[in-house]
């Protein structure tokens, strides 16, 4: 059992079943965005639909936008740039509501708020559900954006139930929950909408929405989430850590891209060392999450992929970033601090070889060797860089601090995704790779740089 609080496992037991169910329902439609934007782009066409004002106005300012750069109209590519859009949106919503939602749950408690996010991705995913039009999907997915606050929810039932000995494993937990929906969810999502489009293709009704199965799943799934955060998760804030005045301060230390990178929250300012890191992880996840977000749409013109493929793509990838992340975890928690600087600089070497050889992937053996190579540095440098930043906060903030960390990390989500399709969109898959690939080298000569101040020091010292 974890934690020495009585009921804290059970406590905990709910909180990450309600959590897996979370995530399984928001990770569901990533392999279908290229499906999705296609068949939005088929429905708008159609005589009998009397076309789709939002969706002919994203290709008009698409077109328009083209015009401006003189790049070739290329069709295909179009619902790269439309999809990165609406990661970036729906990213950068979250980045905004996440420390809202958290901060009032120190005043008005966990559940309400937990109970309010889930309600909003509820409402969420039922406008994907009867999305007829590219315009409703979007409302969709601005309203889940809005309301995605659940794992900063989590976190903070962690730190209440959980004491500072037993806390490192109640995170654990949370992690396996991140782990095992990102393997589950996106193969689910596949299935049913491969699923729906042989029952398409058997019975030619091209009306049919191919993705409204993985919707009424996510709905499904989060009414069972619904249900048990209701009957069976407590509250487990005893008294308000914050008043009402004070979240206005609080929020606008994890939202202002300033205050966040000098981590002003936690009075950090002038340690040098910990700005860094933080300029560094911006860097890498920018530019990670910006080309992993088109990987769906690289495999989808390159190898044609479905949704079912897809799935088998994120399954193999998730298995086995779960595999080397366990493999890594015990490996980085073994190596002193002073080694952690290199093994991060390890993992950033590798990262940009994995995207090089993802824009020459011309066939399906040198593609999955590449994911390979990616899966391992994913499985490095995070790991490394949190026990690096958590190294230089002051025990009694340290919560803070990686708050202040994880809030880079969403502000690099809600900028990457619209970033990597523009150059997708413009450029063509094998450029985009090539130069995320090259731009993916200054985080690695930003660790560098430190890795050799901090060498000298030591041996000034």
């Amino acid at each position: 059992m974890v934690g020495d609080l009585p009921g804290s496992g059970r406590k905990l037991f709910i909180l990450i079943l309600v959590l897996t169910l979370d995530l399984l329902s928001f990770t569901c439609i990533l392999p279908l965005f290229p499906s999705i934007i296609e068949y939005y782009s088929r429905q708008a066409r159609l005589p009998e639909n009397g076309g789709d004002v939002v969706y002919e106005y994203f290709e008009s300012s698409a077109k328009w936008l083209q015009s401006i750069v003189y790049v070739p109209d290329l069709q295909r590519y179009n619902t790269v740039f439309f999809a990165g859009i609406i990661g970036s949106l729906f990213s950068f919503l979250q980045y905004l509501s996440s420390p809202i939602l958290g901060a009032l749950s120190d005043v008005y408690g966990r559940k309400p708020i937990l109970i309010l996010s889930i309600l909003g991705s509820l409402a969420s995913y039922y406008l994907w559900s009867i999305a007829d039009t590219f315009g409703v999907f979007i409302v969709s997915r601005i309203v889940g954006g809005l309301s995605k606050a659940s794992v900063s929810v989590a976190i903070a039932v962690v730190t209440d139930i959980c004491p500072i000995s037993s806390r490192g494993k109640g995170m654990a937990f949370v992690g396996i929950a991140f782990s095992c929906a990102f393997i589950i969810g996106p193969a689910i999502g596949a299935y049913f909408a491969a699923s729906a489009a042989a029952a398409v293709k058997a019975t030619t009704d091209n009306i049919v929405h191919l993705n409204t199965a993985p919707a009424k799943f996510a709905l499904f799934v989060t009414f069972l989430e619904l249900v048990l955060a209701l009957l069976f998760l407590p509250e487990t804030l005893t008294k308000p850590r914050m008043k009402l005045r004070e979240i206005v301060q609080s929020t606008y230390n994890y939202i202002h891209p300033k205050a966040l990178f000098e981590f002003k929250v936690v009075g950090k300012e002038n340690n040098k060392l910990l700005r860094c890191y933080g300029q560094i992880y911006f860097y890498y996840l920018f530019l990670y999450s910006g080309l992993e977000f088109t990987l769906c749409f690289l495999t989808h013109i390159r190898f044609q992929y479905g949704s079912s493929q897809q799935g088998k793509l994120y399954l193999f990838t998730g298995v086995l970033m779960v595999i080397l992340q366990g493999i890594f975890a015990g490996f980085v928690r073994r190596i002193p601090l002073d080694r952690q600087q290199p093994t991060a600089l390890l993992g950033l070497a590798a990262i940009t070889p994995a995207f090089l050889l993802m824009s020459m992937a011309f066939n399906e053996t040198l593609l999955y060797i590449s994911l390979a190579l990616f899966s391992c540095a994913s499985a490095i440098v995070v790991p490394c860089l949190t026990t690096l930043v958590s190294a230089q906060c002051d025990e009694s903030k340290k919560g803070s601090c990686m708050g202040v960390f994880r809030s880079i990390g969403a502000l690099s989500r809600a900028c990457g995704p619209i970033f990597g399709s523009l150059m997708f969109w413009l450029m063509g898959p094998t450029m985009c790779y090539l130069i995320g690939g090259i731009l993916l080298v200054i985080p690695f000569l930003l660790m560098k740089r430190i890795n050799n101040e901090t060498s000298n020091s030591v041996k000034t010292v």
